[in-house]
C-alpha cells in the first residue's frame, strides 16, 4: 500500500512538472514591466519578500515583547 502511495505521489509530481513545462513552453508571456523578463525574477522577488516578512516579524517581536513577570507585577499592583 505504501509503495502505491509513493508511486502515486511521484506520478502526480512528475505530471505537474511536465504540464508546467509544457505550458511555459507554449504559452506566450506578456509582462507589463521590462524587469519581469529577467530569468528567475519572480523566484528572487518571492524569496526576498518572504525573508523581509520574517525579519519584520522578528523586529515586531522585539518591540512587543514583555518581560516574563510582567503580568505578575501588574497583578500585585492591583491587589495592594
Amino acid at each position: 500500500m505504501k509503495i502505491l502511495l509513493k508511486l502515486y505521489y511521484i506520478f502526480c509530481l512528475g505530471g505537474s512538472v511536465v504540464v508546467g513545462l509544457l505550458l511555459l513552453h507554449f504559452h506566450m508571456l506578456h509582462y507589463h514591466f521590462s524587469f519581469q523578463y529577467i530569468p528567475g525574477f519572480f523566484a528572487i522577488y518571492g524569496f526576498s519578500y518572504c525573508a523581509l516578512l520574517i525579519l519584520g516579524a522578528k523586529l515586531l517581536g522585539l518591540l512587543v515583547e514583555r518581560r516574563e513577570d510582567y503580568y505578575e507585577k501588574r497583578r500585585r499592583r492591583l491587589v495592594k
